[in-house]
């Protein structure tokens, strides 16, 4: 099999890899094909493990993505949220963490060698030892980066323990209570500790800051949704991203946000909603 062959073989390995490290499809692909590209330059060598070779040199390229994306996060307005990676209709997969908004937020915290080395080990299963050679670091040094990032994600995070199913549930009853604008009714949705996210990328209307807690997000949702001036007609439809069910919100038929939740013992715990028109453009390919 020649070498390009191999590469398209792996694209869509790499494209996972390179999106978890940036959080931004188009980057992902972007850094996907300078690695192809790369390998071309050099002349096409024959390569003995296609898959350590373009992997290697996708993380060092994603690196240095990173330094320049922290910079334009830092100029962010308002709240970041990943790009939405979007699910083909018919092509339903199992549920997938290591793809949902909460870890992908919750990653966003970390040093970019934190995070390969994470990745690289929790996620795509990559010993210590070939680690250090994609990083060019010691394997001790990417032990303990992967430690510290675990202990951080310990801290930030807690794991979903829902199913799709259980996920559709409480999305169809988040939905109801607001079409019925009986918001008390979230009480039994959600947690206590809740925590809703909007990016309006500074393009539309969203809460600047997160907003935490259940009367907090209960008050929130009753501003925009009860107490704010008549909209036009809204409709949703559901749809499955970043490893997730969702639901898309239309206004008159226009997309302006799209929703995905965190269930953790059966209650909404994380609230994601991406607003930004920017990133909604990748449901129009669905």
């Amino acid at each position: 099999m020649k070498d390009s062959e191999a590469f398209e073989e792996e694209r869509a390995y790499l494209l996972r890899f390179c999106y978890r490290m940036i959080g931004s499809v188009a980057d992902a692909e972007d850094v996907v094909q300078e690695a192809f590209l790369r390998w071309r330059k050099a002349g096409e060598p024959i390569l003995d493990a296609p898959r350590a070779w373009f992997t290697r040199t996708c993380a060092r390229l994603c690196l240095d993505r990173l330094k320049s994306a922290q910079a334009r996060r830092e100029r962010y307005v308002g709240e970041w949220l990943p790009e939405p990676l979007v699910t083909d209709e018919g092509d339903r997969p199992e549920l997938d963490e290591t793809l949902s908004m909460a870890l992908l937020v919750t990653i966003e915290r970390l040093r970019p060698a934190e995070r390969a080395a994470f990745l690289l080990h929790d996620v795509f299963g990559y010993g210590f030892d070939e680690i250090a050679e994609i990083l060019e670091l010691e394997s001790v040094n990417c032990r303990k980066l992967a430690s510290r990032a675990r202990k951080h994600l310990t801290d930030d995070r807690v794991r979903s323990t829902a199913d799709d199913a259980t996920i559709e549930r409480l999305s169809n009853a988040f939905f109801r209570a607001i079409d019925e604008g009986e918001l008390d009714g979230l009480q039994s949705v959600l947690a206590g500790d809740v925590v809703m996210r909007s990016d309006g990328g500074g393009k539309v209307p969203a809460a600047p800051q997160p907003i935490y807690g259940a009367d907090a997000v209960v008050s929130f949702l009753r501003k925009v949704f009860i107490d704010a001036p008549s909209r036009g007609a809204v409709s949703r439809r559901s749809v499955w991203f970043n490893g997730a069910p969702g639901t898309l919100l239309y206004e008159d038929r226009l997309l302006v946000s799209a929703f995905q939740f965190q269930v953790v013992d059966d209650r909404i715990r994380g609230i994601f909603v991406q607003r930004n028109p920017d990133k909604l453009r990748h449901f129009a390919e669905i």
